[in-house]
């Protein structure tokens, strides 16, 4: 038996900049350890992670314990094709958390940004 299948049905890349992207948040050791993958299409003038958002449950309500962003040590690089880290930020143990990530893609034509809220 065969099918057959138009190409249009597959998409081989993200987006015009993403090609791949992952991001992942855990608690371990009292620390939240946020992993983030992202390779583009080509060589991007800046990639990496855009932001990390952190909020602690208190109640019913989110409050922001910490946040990071592009310009902070390990978040993002000039000149790649792909950025893999890992972000590590102490933690109460016993405490919900809410962990926000997205992650970038940059050059001439523009940014192209991929988002994830994972709870911990």
């Amino acid at each position: 038996m065969a099918m057959l299948v138009p190409a249009s049905a597959f998409e081989t890349r993200a987006s015009e900049q993403i090609y791949y992207h992952s991001i992942d948040a855990s608690a371990s050791g009292g620390e939240i350890v946020t992993r983030f993958t992202v390779i583009s299409n080509a060589t991007m003038e800046k990639l990496g992670c855009q932001s990390i958002s952190i909020s602690e449950k208190r109640g019913n309500s989110w409050i922001s314990v910490a946040s990071f962003d592009e310009a902070d040590t390990g978040m993002s690089k000039t000149n790649a094709t792909q950025h893999v880290n890992s972000i590590r930020w102490s933690c109460k143990s016993g405490v919900e958390y809410r962990v926000s990530v997205t992650v970038f893609a940059e050059n001439s034509t523009g940014r192209d940004t991929r988002s994830k809220t994972v709870y911990v």
